[in-house]
Order: structure tokens, then sequence, then C-alpha cells
């Protein structure tokens, strides 16, 4: 789990609040992090600080307090750079048309700190893995799945050569969970796994050597490929049906929720008739070349909806624990299913 999920979910279990040293000491972490992480949360709104005395105490923020939250004319979509989601260009022309709301496209290098920006209110919708969201709707409930997405993409990649037994992915991760199924279907063994920020590292970390098997999207799957590394098996055919969902806040008005959801599936299935002509705006917004992008296409299979009893087997089959099937059932909106 990540160190600022962890913070969280402690104070969460101490809703009276506890001081810094207490959550370094509870997590093993060191008291600079910790004072980081409680920056990063506090920013986000998520703890606050009280002083009792001369103590100063860590304190969970209760979210319902909020008023509902309004969408901006200019919508905020963070990503994750890959080739996986040309559709929200026609996406982008829906809000325009419709709603007369311009996409601004924030990409990221990894779904955690996508998810935690949307967490936030630094972006008002996120494209970032369905584990990601569902882990920070357990320990927050501050956002709203609200549409699916496209699964496939990404393959599990092994190295002979590589340090027996580590592997590499992003944490909390589809590539994680591509890992965890790898072992448990192809019988690979694993005693380290590396976690990278950025999905170039865990190229760089088969390439080197460092890693023996790891898990990476397009257009990293292709380069590896060409590299000549063998493919043990897709991520889709490891049973991940999800990959990146789109997520909303929680404290949005549910009309708000609703309209984005079915614009959303429209620009899906729009997109999926007739790919081509929205290739190039995706590909001059996160710096993938077009072909790139358009060589990726057949290996995605576009869902606007969420298969949630799908994905509650995804997660149980790789051996993911939290949240639960209740919890990840509350957190995919009525209308994304």
């Amino acid at each position: 789990m990540d160190s600022r999920a962890r913070v969280l979910n402690l104070l969460r279990s101490n809703p009276r609040g506890l001081r810094q040293a207490d959550i370094a000491r509870a997590l093993g972490l060191s008291r600079s992090r910790v004072s980081e992480i409680v920056r990063e949360l506090e920013r986000a709104g998520l703890v606050r600080r009280v002083r009792e005395g001369s103590i100063e105490l860590v304190v969970p923020v209760d979210r319902g307090a909020r008023g509902p939250r309004e969408l901006s004319r200019q919508v905020r979509l963070g990503i994750v750079w890959s080739s996986e989601y040309p559709f929200i260009a026609v996406f982008a022309k829906l809000l325009r048309d419709r709603i007369g709301a311009d996409l601004q496209v924030v990409v990221y290098s990894n779904g955690l700190d996508a998810t935690w920006d949307l967490i936030g209110g630094r972006i008002d919708l996120v494209l970032s893995p369905l584990v990601t969201q569902a882990l920070f709707y357990s320990l927050t409930s501050a956002l709203r799945i609200i549409g699916g997405g496209a699964a496939g993409g990404a393959s599990v990649f092994y190295n002979p050569r590589g340090v027996p037994g580590v592997t590499s992915s992003t944490r909390a991760s589809t590539m994680d969970l591509c890992i965890s199924r790898a072992f448990k279907e192809l019988g690979y063994g694993e005693s380290v796994r590396l976690y990278q920020a950025r999905g170039s590292d865990i190229v760089h970390s088969i390439e080197l050597g460092r890693a023996q098997l790891v898990a990476v999207w397009e257009p990293l799957a292709t380069r590896l490929r060409m590299e000549g590394f063998r493919e043990v098996a897709t991520c889709l055919e490891l049973g991940i049906v999800h990959c990146c969902t789109l997520a909303a806040p929680s404290d949005m008005e549910w009309e708000e929720l609703k309209r984005l959801a079915m614009l959303y599936q429209e620009a899906i299935n729009t997109f999926a008739r007739n790919p081509e002509p929205w290739i190039e705006w995706y590909s001059a917004r996160v710096g993938i070349e077009a072909s790139a992008v358009r060589k990726a296409l057949s290996s995605y299979v576009y869902v606007p909806y969420v298969d949630v009893e799908g994905a509650v087997k995804m997660l149980r089959d790789a051996g993911v624990s939290v949240p639960s099937p209740t919890v990840l059932r509350e957190a995919v909106l009525e209308v994304a299913r």
C-alpha cells in the first residue's frame, strides 16, 4: 500500500488524532517522511492539525462536512501516460458541444499520483487503474467510479538474464495485478518486487537485467517486443478485465455525475466505431507518436461500462483483499454498470 494511504488508514482508525511521532513509529516511516505526507494530506483536505495543550495531533477530516462540488467550465482530466485513452478526444468534443466545457488533459507518470490529485481537488476527473480508485474509495470515500475504459494494452515480459525472482511494476496498479496473476497462472517465483514511479523505469529494470519479470503498458510493451524480450502473456489473457476507469469526486452533484457518465459512455462508443479521426488530437496532448497510438489500437477492448462482478473476480484472483467486494460495488456508480 502507498505510504500516504497507510497514514490515512491509520488516522481513520484513530479519529481522535495521533502525533506525527506516533504515526512514524506505528508505520516504520521516518519523521521527515511523515511530515511530508501530512502536509500533502492537509493540502488535499483529508487531515487537519489540532493542538491539545503543548501536543499537536493530526486528525482525519470528515469529508461529509463539505458542500457539493460544481463542475467548472474548464474540466481538468488526469490520465496516465499511455496509448490507452484516445477516446477522450471524443469526450472533449461532447463536453464542449453539449455543456460548453473545455477539457484540459493533465498527464501523470502513474495512477497513484493522478488519483491523489483528484482527491485533493487539483483535477476534476481521473482515468487511473480501477484497483487504485477502489483502494482510495475504501480509505476516503472521496471518489466514485463513473465509467469504464479500455481492457488490454499491457503484457508481462521475461528476461532470462535478469535477477531471478525479481519483478517490477507500478504500485497498487493494473501492472501490479498482472504480475500477481502471472505468478499464479504461469508458475513464476518471486522474491522481490521493485516498485517504480514511471513506466520507463520498469522498462529500464528489465533492459538492465535488474528484474526478470515485468508488466508494462503500451507503447512501452511494443518497445520491449521490438527489443526481443519474451512476452509471456498479455494482461487480458491473465484475466485483467479492467485497466483504467473514470472516477469523479464523490462530492460532485448527482446530476453532474450522471451527465458526465452518459457523455463519457457515448464518447467511447463513438470512438470504437471509427477511431482514426481522433488519434492526432490525442497524440498531441500526451506526447506519443500518432503511429504508436494507432498501432496499439488492436490490443485494446473498449468498454464504456464497469463489469463490477468481473472486477471483483479480477481482484480476488490476484490476491487483493482490499477493498472488499462490498466496498468495490459501492464505489461504482449505478449508471456506470
